[in-house]
């Protein structure tokens, strides 16, 4: 990340010191910043990524689908990149394996995985073990997290990853950030895309906006803001939500951003001007991304 990019970040409304505070504070952490291990270099021009492997991973009720995606420049221990998809309500979510796909052709020495949730059938017809639930933040359960967790855990040893880095996006997001809490050995960075990382406010703010006593019913499901406490004080987090995102509001990120940084000064919070709640795709997290690839 330029200092130019941190100093052109859009912040949420603040008094003008603490703004000069966050802002000269990211910068300060360029400073810091590691340098790639000698194995990572970005793919070359000619790189590409191997067709999808169609696999699946745990056993029983935790039996998830996923597809891989290698890099044509792969070391015996590459960084392994999961990528979990959100709530989507209204379809059959395909797009975390082309977004794996595009990862794996962009980064040398890199797998990328896009895992199924819990309960989800993906457009091929290929469905995950589990509850998927109604898609109204119902689907972060204890159960859910812990076959997210096991089939990364997994999915480390298969390919003798030297590094995992989560990517979740919506209620992916959320489940991302869960495993980090619960399960921190499984994930050594993580990016979050459009997090309802505060499930009850989030799920008030559905309410209102869409109405429907769906969203007034009590859920199982594990909230990231309240666990803030268990999560590595060392992990690198990256947030970024779009200011026109109606579905998960800044708030929500800027919320759980501030809570996660005040005991992990490694947490970024990254806004994109004027896009709404679909931005996986969009530049910036790639970008946000390959800084996360190239931590040691």
């Amino acid at each position: 990340m330029s200092k130019t990019a941190v100093a052109t970040m859009q912040l949420p409304a603040l008094s003008g010191s603490i703004r000069l505070v966050i802002v000269v504070g990211l910068i300060a952490l360029l400073g810091s910043c590691h340098q790639p291990p000698a194995a990572y270099q970005p793919a070359s021009s000619s790189a590409a990524a191997s067709a999808g492997d169609s696999a699946w991973v745990g056993r029983n009720r935790q039996r998830l689908y996923v597809q891989a995606y290698r890099n044509t420049q792969v070391s015996a221990h590459p960084v392994l990149v999961v990528v979990v998809h959100g709530d989507a309500p209204f379809n059959k979510p395909g797009y975390q394996y082309a977004f794996a796909k595009q990862v794996a052709a962009k980064h040398a020495d890199v797998v990328a995985v896009g895992l199924l949730r819990p309960g989800y059938t993906d457009p091929q017809g290929h469905r995950s073990a589990g509850i998927r639930g109604e898609a109204v933040g119902d689907n972060y359960t204890p159960e859910v997290i812990r076959a997210v967790a096991g089939g990364m855990a997994q999915l480390k040893r298969r390919y003798k990853a030297r590094r995992v880095v989560a990517v979740g996006h919506s209620g992916g997001a959320a489940i991302v950030a869960d495993v980090l809490a619960q399960y921190p050995a499984a994930v050594d960075a993580a990016l979050l895309a459009s997090c309802p990382c505060d499930v009850p406010r989030w799920r008030q703010h559905m309410q209102q906006l869409h109405g429907g006593a769906v969203w007034e019913q009590p859920v199982t499901s594990l909230s990231p803001q309240a666990l803030v406490p268990k999560v590595s004080r060392t992990v690198p987090v990256t947030l970024v939500v779009g200011t026109a995102d109606s579905v998960t509001p800044v708030r929500l990120s800027w919320a759980y951003w501030r809570a996660l940084h005040q005991q992990n000064p490694t947490t970024k919070f990254v806004t994109l001007a004027g896009l709404e709640h679909e931005i996986l795709f969009a530049p910036t997290v790639h970008q946000e991304l390959a800084h996360l690839l190239q931590i040691r």
